[in-house]
């Protein structure tokens, strides 16, 4: 197989007539060719007896391709189909996955035996899960924030990085793992050829949830991907930033720092043996079409991409983040990711959000008519906009459209506006009494958010977006936390991971 590097040495991709193929596709599609009678499961042997709702939701296409291959037919295509995904992302293995990063995320901690490990603080909530499964203790790494007052993490700095290690082996421990998060959700790149270089000088390895990160090997203006510099596993989704369904995910494993077939054998115990062939095989499809004309369609997009961030930055009231402003290198900013400041038209961005998802005329000026656009979240000053190969120039129009004409409405006043001390707040250190998995195993009880203040949270608390859990199990709910948290549930904040989302009370451990 000969190695055709795209323009970025960074990112070696294999051009020949194997990635042509996408064996898992191709198996399906043989089995369908057969006209095989089912006398297997799933029940609904071919859609035959589903309802004629269900029916016009997924259609005809999608029920006749959810088949019971062989066991061998099946692992042998799924194995063809890793190798090739494996080559076209520069890793030594790829495992394909049915429950998105948040299940590779939980597998590789718990694949790694360690007592100790080091988190960055920004890490998704499947982290947390993580750490609940493998019962290691964690040792948190603030991250920076954005210098324009966005309220946007950067992830975690080496030097930060060192001074964690370096404190755990004083104290004659040595860290498992470092975990961190790169690109984060507004698109900014940690320094990870930095971080693996920190990681690996104390012997530990580094993996990366770069969940957002599965198109970046695709194209030399994009950042470089976490496994070609350095890192020794990454996850990502194939269901983000590729053409893949919900739930479809990968595991990159790349040089000996990491036990590949430990974490093979942990997603075997952790996932269904009965898997949805359909969303394997979209990882296929995606990984053939990324390295046949991914760049072709990159090209597309990040035209589309500039021509949308000088449309919007153009309305007044609205802000777009750029690198310069965040603080970041620009060949670590991905712009395919869109943080929209619109805390200048006088609604926050949650009350924008919901405005533009509701079609009609709630834009409000002479009564004319909008097109529903659901953007990926939005915050209390901030739009998050993902916009990927699969983006229709309509659907950014629109956007475009919908904020220049709540720019020319008559505008109320904000509150002072956002300037990212609550991000600041919810990402602030906490002291930790016990593990997570320690207090999620603990005798709990219910009381009033105002009066737990000093009590050890046993339950994630984690404001969406971005879905970083502010208080873990087994930290304290200082009373910053509290006062943080009053205010996102108060910005109108989607709050996940507490029995109670409107944390009117949350859960403790029993004194």
């Amino acid at each position: 197989m000969t190695a055709v590097a795209l323009p970025s040495s960074d990112r070696p991709v294999l051009f020949d007539a194997a990635h042509s193929a996408a064996p898992l596709v191709d198996a399906i599609l043989h089995y369908r060719g057969l006209e095989t009678g089912a006398l297997h499961v799933p029940g609904h042997a071919g859609g035959r007896t589903v309802g004629s709702g269900l029916r016009a939701l997924l259609g005809n296409t999608f029920l006749a391709s959810d088949v019971w291959l062989t066991p061998a037919d099946a692992t042998n295509a799924r194995r063809e189909a890793e190798a090739l995904a494996a080559a076209a992302w520069g890793a030594d293995t790829a495992l394909f996955l049915l429950d998105g990063s948040s299940g590779g995320n939980r597998a590789v901690h718990l694949a790694q035996p360690s007592q100790h490990v080091v988190v960055a603080r920004d890490s998704h909530t499947s982290t947390l899960a993580g750490l609940v499964l493998s019962g290691a203790t964690p040792h948190w790494v603030t991250p920076r924030l954005d210098e324009g007052g966005f309220g946007i993490s950067l992830g975690i700095d080496p030097a930060a990085l060192d001074e964690t290690l370096t404190g755990l082996s004083a104290q004659g421990h040595r860290a498992g793992l470092v975990s961190m998060v790169s690109p984060g959700y507004a698109g900014a790149c940690s320094d990870v050829r930095a971080l693996a270089d920190v990681a690996h000088r104390h012997g530990t390895p580094l993996m990366v949830d770069e969940a957002w990160g599965a198109h970046l090997p695709f194209h030399p203006d994009l950042p470089a991907h976490a496994i070609s510099v350095g890192a020794d596993v990454a996850v990502t989704s194939a269901h983000k930033m590729l053409a893949a369904p919900s739930g479809a995910a990968i595991i990159f494993t790349k040089g000996d720092r990491f036990d590949a077939d430990r974490i093979s054998r942990v997603v075997q115990m952790t996932q269904t043996t009965s898997p949805l062939l359909p969303v394997l095989a979209s990882i296929d499809d995606a990984r053939r079409t990324m390295v046949s004309r991914g760049r072709g369609l990159l090209d597309r997009t990040l035209e589309l991409v500039a021509s949308a961030r000088r449309r919007l930055a153009a309305i007044p009231g609205v802000r777009v983040a750029e690198a310069e402003d965040l603080g970041v290198p620009a060949e670590r900013f991905d712009p395919l990711r869109l943080v929209i400041s619109v805390a200048g038209l006088g609604l926050t961005g949650l009350e924008i959000e919901k405005l533009l998802r509701t079609p009609g005329p709630g834009l409000g000026t002479s009564g004319l008519l909008h097109p529903a656009v659901a953007v990926e979240g939005a915050d209390e000053s901030n739009l998050f906009v993902a916009i990927t190969t699969g983006t229709s120039p309509d659907v950014v129009d629109a956007l475009v459209t919908a904020l220049r004409t709540l720019s020319c409405r008559p505008r109320r006043l904000l509150r002072p506006a956002w300037d990212g001390r609550l991000v600041e707040a919810l990402l602030a250190p906490r002291t930790q009494v016990c593990t997570p998995r320690e207090a999620h195993f603990a005798a709990t009880e219910t009381v009033p958010l105002a009066q737990s203040v000093g009590r050890t949270s046993a339950e994630p608390i984690t404001p969406y977006p971005p879905g970083v859990p502010a208080v873990m199990p087994g930290e304290c709910l200082d009373g910053d936390a509290v006062a943080a948290l009053t205010r996102a549930v108060a910005s109108g904040m989607h709050i996940h991971g507490s029995a109670d989302p409107t944390l009117a009370t949350v859960c403790v451990l029993r004194d």
